[in-house]
């Protein structure tokens, strides 16, 4: 029953993150402040019903543990109109303040995962019936429930999501919780009713409360520790992915996986034991090498020629380019042994705190509520301090810290084991010799002497490989996005809405990259104000010193320049509290295969930018699959495709070739193109010879199976037939 309990949680946290980021946005700050969330209503749980617990009989635990579970699936079935209706469409003016996000968050994550939290107290009663071996058998309860919760994560992000979509994958969750409900209740029936009786502090027991407290905050730490390193995991691995839909699943399924095998060859082995204190610190410090190896290894092995160097620019999980072999190197180096480590923890922590039947629960939950707050603030603190202040590179270095002195206190008794001097002189060594943020991620985007201007922060990394003064390729969270000078295409695609509008004096371009979309979209002398939005941070940041190093190409222009106003925010969330309405509205969207990417090509994005365009407003962004195509047309009812450009609106589209042509032979547009480099002649000619189709004249053209907000198709294109 944990078993399963532990795939419909996971099953929630995958599908609740994304209608959630919705309302708290789509950056990884957003990301960091649901899990906090997330994680903060578990240990809230845990701790109430390990004070309760003990106050039950057996079977009335099991019992409790049943109603939890239908709690659970009724406020899942009600999910979907919470997170979607209520809270983001209802109360997203709210999102401008963080602390306000992550207090809506909260509140609104609080039933399931208080309900979530009162488990694994509740069934450790139901199961334990005496102190001796108590250590082991919870350590297999919790081992099978983060063994269901590794499945649930796998099932859930490569299957159930990316086949029936977020809120039918949360039905089904609901449905097993009701299934594990009626199982608690059946076997309950065969249970001692008697209520347990009340403890009774003794000397003892108060001094094995002492021990207890110390012992959670040390899980407290190793809590901190673990998910900290998870985020280190995300943000390398996303990067070596080049993050698509999938990599947030794969890495927590390994890590739930490597955890749970953890946790029960730990239960197995207890009893072997002598000293669960000084193991613990000696697990902890091996954990710790092993991520800091995992990290090593990628590193070193680029540079030696044992991994490839085209992660960047070779897409490992692409639908005819997957390479599964690398992917489960990667893994199984980076993420699987720290969290195989860390498993190994929890039942000593059990054995060392399990003294008497009476206070089992309230032992349990406040050890689960240690290391759970703990989770929950490596989270908060790892994604929205530690990688802002320090880096990938430099927050795994704090880390590194943090697990030698848990290598230390190891040493310092006169048990220590010689072999433990191993990971302690491995700390050490990474401390003094691992690389800083530059040259980590130099190494990683397959650089060598190359000039290169990177920037990071908690908001994601940004990366510009320089193939002169004034040249370069830029990369985004590991992908290949735009150049210096502009691409063709992305000048293309910002020209059109501005050249085909009568007057566009109010334009907006979601997405920067090297900024050749919004440059050319301020190319018509009519145009008052360019609004350009950009969630990645770094990436403006990578543009400002690109031209403090006297790089030109237009991007001094678009980042000073009076007409042009760039902001960093999520595209969504600022279109959505924007007041103004917009002659032309364009997007200039990463990869449908992106992770996060169906917030921008939903059929509900396209209508909330429907109703930001003014009267005869134009609507552009490219076409990079057939269902964003039907997408587009269920929505607009004139569109225009000017390949691979769409155009939509409300009314009829005036595209003309030779207004257009006329307006490229102006010298103030000629001069607007020079700036930059941008190859006039050869936009002309894209002008003239593509092919233009009417897609929609007058009215919408219902989608089929179109991308939506609760089912973003594109985005799980593994799970879609060729």
């Amino acid at each position: 029953m944990f078993f399963l309990s532990g795939a419909a949680a996971l099953i929630y946290q995958t599908a609740w993150h994304r209608l959630l980021g919705l309302f708290a946005g789509a950056d990884t700050i957003a990301a960091a402040l649901v899990v906090g969330a997330f994680l903060l209503g578990l240990g809230i749980g845990s701790l109430a019903a390990g004070l309760y617990a003990d106050r039950l009989s057996r079977r009335a635990a099991l019992i409790a543990f049943a109603i939890c579970e239908v709690g659970i699936a009724v406020f899942a079935v009600l999910s979907p109109w919470l997170y979607y209706d209520v809270i983001y469409r209802g109360l997203l003016p709210l999102a401008e303040s963080r602390g306000v996000i992550f207090a809506i968050v909260f509140a609104g994550l609080l039933w399931p995962t208080f309900l979530m939290g009162c488990s694994l107290p509740f069934l450790s009663k139901a199961v334990v019936s005496q102190i001796a071996g108590s250590a082991q058998l919870i350590g297999w309860l919790y081992g099978l429930n983060t063994l269901g919760a590794g499945v649930g994560a796998f099932f859930g992000g490569w299957y159930l999501i990316g086949t029936v979509g977020f809120d039918k994958a949360v039905y089904l969750g609901a449905l097993i919780n009701l299934i594990v409900a009626g199982g608690g209740l059946l076997l309950a029936r065969g249970l001692d009713m008697e209520a347990a009786r009340p403890a009774q502090k003794t000397m003892a027991s108060e001094t094995a409360d002492g021990v207890v407290w110390r012992w959670a905050l040390l899980v407290f730490v190793s809590g901190f520790l673990i998910v900290a390193l998870q985020i280190v995991w995300y943000r390398l691995i996303g990067v070596l992915l080049q993050s698509n839909g999938y990599s947030f699943s794969l890495v927590l399924t390994v890590f739930l996986l490597g955890d749970a095998a953890g946790l029960l060859v730990g239960a197995r082995v207890i009893d072997r034991i002598a000293d669960p204190r000084r193991f613990f610190f000696l697990m902890q410090g091996i954990a710790t090498a092993l991520a800091l190896a995992g990290a090593w290894f990628v590193y070193l092995g680029i540079g030696a020629g044992l991994l490839p160097s085209t992660f960047v620019d070779h897409d490992i999980m692409g639908p005819n380019t997957a390479n599964p072999a690398l992917i489960l190197l990667l893994l199984a180096i980076v993420v699987l042994p720290a969290s195989f480590i860390m498993g190994f923890s929890f039942p000593v922590v059990q054995k060392a705190v399990q003294r008497d039947l009476d206070r089992l629960g309230s032992r349990v939950g406040l050890v689960q509520l240690a290391n759970i707050v703990g989770n929950s603030m490596g989270s908060l603190v790892a994604g929205l301090l530690l990688l802002d202040l320090a880096g990938t590179a430099g927050t795994l270095k704090l880390l590194v810290a943090i697990g030698l002195a848990f290598s230390l206190l190891q040493l310092a008794g006169p048990r220590a084991t010689r072999w433990a001097y191993v990971p302690a002189a491995v700390l050490v060594a990474g401390l003094a010799l691992f690389p800083g943020g530059e040259a980590f991620w130099r190494r990683l985007h397959g650089l060598t002497d190359e000039k290169a201007i990177v920037a990071e922060d908690k908001t994601g990394l940004s990366l510009l490989k320089m193939s002169g003064k004034d040249d370069g390729r830029l990369y985004i969270q590991g992908h290949s996005q735009s150049r210096l000078p502009f691409d063709t295409v992305h000048a293309y695609l910002g020209a059109i809405g501005p050249l085909t509008h009568d007057a566009p004096k109010r334009v907006l371009v979601i997405g920067s990259g090297t900024g050749g979309t919004p440059y050319a979209a301020g190319l018509n002398p009519a145009t008052e104000k360019v609004k350009v939005i950009e969630i990645v941070a770094p990436v403006i940041e990578t543009l400002k010193t690109y031209t403090a190093s006297d790089g030109k190409s237009g991007v001094d222009e678009l980042l000073s320049g009076k007409r042009f106003d760039v902001t960093v925010a999520d595209g969504r969330h600022s279109l959505a509290l924007d007041p103004v309405r917009y002659d032309v509205i364009e997007a200039d969207a990463i990869l449908p295969k992106t992770a996060l990417s169906g917030l921008l090509n939903s059929r509900e994005f396209f209508e909330q930018v429907r109703t930001k365009l003014a009267p005869g407003g134009i609507y552009v962004q490219w076409a990079p699959t057939e269902r964003s195509v039907e997408t587009f047309r269920s929505v607009f009812p004139y569109v225009t495709m000017v390949h691979p450009a769409l155009l939509g609106s409300d009314r009829p589209i005036p595209y003309s070739r030779e207004k257009i042509a006329a307006l490229l032979a102006r010298p103030d547009v000629s001069a607007h193109f020079a700036k930059a480099r941008i190859d006039k002649a050869e936009l002309a000619k894209w002008f003239a010879e593509k092919k233009i189709e009417v897609l929609n004249d007058g009215r919408t053209v219902p989608a089929p199976s179109p991308n939506t907000d609760f089912f973003p198709r594109d985005e799980y294109y593994l799970n879609r037939r060729p």
